[in-house]
């Protein structure tokens, strides 16, 4: 009889490690999957609210209703295309641009329509050049500017896809690692030093 009941705490104890460690591996894929679920949404946070996100949004112009795509962003070897769409063909635009942080006056020209919208083109700049521009909307004689401050574009060098896809892996799972980190010391868990080296070599390997 007491040989049983040793084996019958024994199963009892080890029944109780297994489900233990059940609950630890459970919560630590829960904490994974916040973390993944964190670091996305600051990605489309960053993203939408950043410097480099197109302008975009809708005005209405004597009954007419205009949409706008205005770029912030655009690769050096190529031109900006800035385009307002409407059914309206009684409506014109006034694109007014100028380099960003320069002495230079503004320029105007009239957009065209193509393709059903109202286009202008802005030239290449070389690799960090910025350029600013403003639109004025005119319908039966009334003017509307679509917005108070003139949207800034930067044009950037173009970067390979061989280098610009480790990039997006590395800093992904860096930032993965690095909101897992935040969390593994909150909870004071037992991994906040292997999480942390993991973290900073994957920003260092993406950055």
């Amino acid at each position: 009889m007491e040989y049983n009941f040793c084996n019958n705490k024994d199963m009892i104890h080890n029944g109780q490690t297994k489900k233990t460690n059940m609950n630890k591996r459970t919560r630590s894929v829960l904490l994974w999957i916040l973390s993944v679920i964190l670091m996305g949404g600051f990605a489309i946070y960053q993203r939408m609210t950043g410097p480099t996100y197109p302008l975009s949004g809708s005005i209405e112009l004597h009954g007419s209703e205009v949409d706008y795509h205005f770029p912030r962003s655009q690769d050096s070897d190529k031109d900006a295309i800035v385009e307002l769409e409407t059914t309206d063909s009684q409506m014109h635009g006034t694109f007014h641009y100028r380099r960003y942080r320069s002495h230079d006056k503004w320029a105007s020209k009239p957009m065209e329509w193509l393709d059903g919208k109202l286009t202008a083109i802005i030239p290449q700049q070389p690799p960090a050049g910025k350029v600013m521009y403003k639109i004025d909307l005119e319908k039966d004689g009334k003017i509307m500017k679509i917005t108070e401050e003139p949207v800034i574009i930067r044009f950037k060098g173009s970067v390979p896809d061989y280098v610009l896809i480790p990039h997006i892996f590395f800093m992904f799972f860096a930032m993965v690692f690095s909101i897992r980190t935040g969390i593994e010391a909150l909870v004071r868990g037992k991994y906040t030093y292997q999480y942390t080296i993991a973290t900073v070599v994957l920003f260092f390997a993406g950055g």
